[in-house]
Parts: C-alpha cells; sequence; structure tokens
C-alpha cells in the first residue's frame, strides 16, 4: 500500500496498521477529493462493522426475488413429444391474466397434421391442428411454432406444458427440434 503524503510508510507486518482494500482506497482518497469525501461519510474505524450494522432490509430476500418474480420459462433441445412435452412448474404470485407462449422448430416430408396444445396443471386450455402438405414426395419442408395465449391463473403453483404430436397422412419423418415454453404475468 503507498502512504498518502505526510503519513509515515506502512511496514507490512505492522498490527496497528490492517491492510484493507477499504484502507488502501482511503490512502488513495487522502490523493482524490470526490473519493474522499464518499469514504469519510462512511465511518469504517474499526477493522469490520459491528454487528449491529445490518444491510438486510435494505435489499430483497431471495423469497422477497421469487415473489416479485413475474416470467417462467422452460427450454429443451430435442422434440417436446407427448404425453408431457416442455414444460415449466412455478408459483403464481397473484391471481390474474398470463401469457402462455410455445415456441418449436419443425421438419418433415409428406402431408403432417401438427398438432399443438398447451395444458395448464394436466387441463387442455388451447389446441390447434395444421394440415402441412409437401404436395410432392421427397420435398423436405421446415418451419417454426410460435403459439400464444392468455388464460386466467388463480395465486399458486401450476405446471404449464406445452406439447406438439404429429400424425402422418403420406410421407413421414415428422421431427421437432429446440423448444420452449414461457409464461408471463400480465
Amino acid at each position: 500500500m503507498v502512504p498518502a503524503p505526510g503519513e509515515p510508510a506502512a511496514v507490512a507486518n505492522d498490527p496497528g496498521k490492517p491492510h484493507s482494500l477499504f484502507h488502501a482506497l482511503a490512502a488513495l482518497a487522502k490523493r482524490t477529493r470526490w473519493l474522499r469525501g464518499l469514504l469519510e461519510s462512511h465511518n469504517h474505524d474499526g477493522v469490520y462493522a459491528s454487528l449491529a450494522h445490518n444491510h438486510d432490509d435494505r435489499y430483497y430476500t431471495k423469497t422477497e426475488i421469487d415473489t416479485r418474480r413475474t416470467t417462467w420459462a422452460a427450454y429443451k433441445a430435442g422434440a417436446p413429444s407427448p404425453p408431457n412435452g416442455v414444460s415449466v412448474q412455478f408459483t403464481a404470485p397473484a391471481s390474474g391474466s398470463y401469457l402462455l407462449e410455445g415456441r418449436a422448430v419443425w421438419q418433415h416430408w409428406g402431408a403432417i397434421h401438427w398438432r399443438r396444445e398447451f395444458k395448464v396443471d394436466g387441463d387442455s386450455i388451447y389446441v390447434d391442428t395444421r394440415l402441412i402438405d409437401a404436395v410432392s414426395d421427397g420435398v423436405d419442408l421446415a418451419g417454426s411454432w410460435a403459439d400464444q395465449t392468455v388464460i386466467s391463473l388463480a395465486a399458486g403453483v401450476h405446471t404449464v406444458s406445452y406439447i406438439i404430436t404429429a400424425q402422418v397422412i403420406w410421407g413421414g419423418a415428422p421431427f421437432l427440434g429446440h423448444s420452449m415454453v414461457k409464461v408471463t404475468m400480465l
């Protein structure tokens, strides 16, 4: 540590001269006017803060952060296959409207009925089925699904699932890639 002008040189093993980041900054503050005011307004004459010194009430606890959280999501590398698909379990902090969003990439050749579904606590609340037909043999089609719906949920623990199934009409090789489900409190 470099002593401030006019201060005797500190000896590394001098027990009367604590070597800490605070004390190094204090020495620097004697040379730097803006830092001096900042540090002098915060009393650290002792080596450590007293036991009564408590910052906990100034910061959120983990429980408070979890309570204030408004978005929950889950991601799955690969197909959100039945019966569970990709799902997220969360605690809704309050009753109200929630936006459910599901995303997945897909690819196939031939004609496929793609069925996408949201389930909340095991109950189906949204279903959409689309026929995608390649019209000619040997043509690969690819795309992505982006489904969303708004529902009303009560406060408490819920599980939201996004499930995609493929029913082959002709052709085949339906493939689902990365998928996710997201819940946002509105």
